[in-house]
């Protein structure tokens, strides 16, 4: 049985790789933490309405939610043939403080988001084994 072809495994799979590129970024975040005019990055959130949007105005059954990036550069290719790019944008707001030298890196707050995305990547793999154990359970392999 091929997993990837189960919707919410698939989605499932898309969320996870969500959560391991926004890590990357929070700790680049980090990594430029002392860096003069650094400006801090995130990944663009991906809303439901706009997924939900997306799936609906393409009437083939086999299209995928592409999400867009900054640079082609930045994250190529997918996993398991679905294509997994995200937008990075630069946080512009007014409650960041800015550094002297014009580094806007929050330490708590990075590590805030850090905290976030590994609990999200924790409820996302629980998920998937619950699922997994299930299709054993309804196939008696348990």
């Amino acid at each position: 049985m091929d997993l990837k072809n189960i919707s919410l495994f698939k989605t499932l799979n898309q969320k996870m790789t969500w959560l391991n590129e926004r890590q990357k970024v929070l700790a680049q975040n980090l990594a430029n933490a002392n860096t003069p005019g650094y400006v801090s990055k995130d990944l663009k959130k991906v809303s439901f309405q706009s997924h939900l949007n997306n799936a609906s105005s393409n009437s083939d059954s086999q299209s995928a939610t592409v999400m867009q990036v900054e640079e082609p550069g930045h994250i190529g290719g997918g996993m398991g043939g679905v294509s997994a790019r995200f937008e990075i944008k630069q946080i512009n707001t007014d409650y960041l403080e800015t550094t002297p030298d014009g580094n806007t890196v929050d330490l708590e707050g990075e590590l805030s988001k850090m905290a976030d995305v590994q609990m999200e990547y924790t409820m996302a793999t629980n998920l998937y084994r619950k699922h997994v154990g299930m299709l054993k359970t309804a196939l008696g392999r348990r």
